[in-house]
């Protein structure tokens, strides 16, 4: 069995949302022109949600007020995994919630945050996500 160095697990990691961001934009143009307009008009919105709880947590430290670090790498990859699992086939679905896990446990491994960080920032993050995208589901 090989091993890889931590530079090498961080190129791994450094490419796993680019390569979600890709994936999400192939989903986007294979759907009719109405479906994109809604998709996109989520997917800023989403985006839009993280950075500002971003902001939120930078302001109001909510996240070190219980000794954890709010996880902007968890929470943008939610983003487009959300988007994947909401409307890519099956098989896209499945691989997307698990790469999210696999990508989980290689920020732990690689010291970028804690499971405590990642796993809160999905629980605050994930209904949010959803609603949007239920929102924006209705608006089209």
């Amino acid at each position: 069995m090989f091993e890889l160095t931590y530079q090498q697990w961080a190129l791994i990691a450094d490419l796993y949302t680019p390569v979600l961001i890709i994936s999400s934009v192939f989903l986007l143009i294979s759907a009719s022109p109405q479906l994109r307009i809604c998709c996109v008009k989520a997917q800023l919105f989403c985006i839009a949600l993280v950075y500002g709880s971003m902001m939120m947590d930078e302001w109001l430290s909510i996240w070190p007020s219980f000794s954890a670090d709010y996880s902007t790498h968890t929470a943008i990859a939610l983003v487009f995994v959300v988007h994947i699992t909401l409307k890519g086939p099956r098989l896209g679905q499945v691989i997307a919630v698990i790469s999210l896990l696999a990508y989980m446990q290689l920020m732990h491994h690689q010291g970028y945050h804690t499971y405590l960080d990642m796993i809160s920032t999905l629980i605050y993050l994930l209904p949010m996500l959803l609603v949007t995208w239920s929102a924006f589901r209705k608006a089209d």
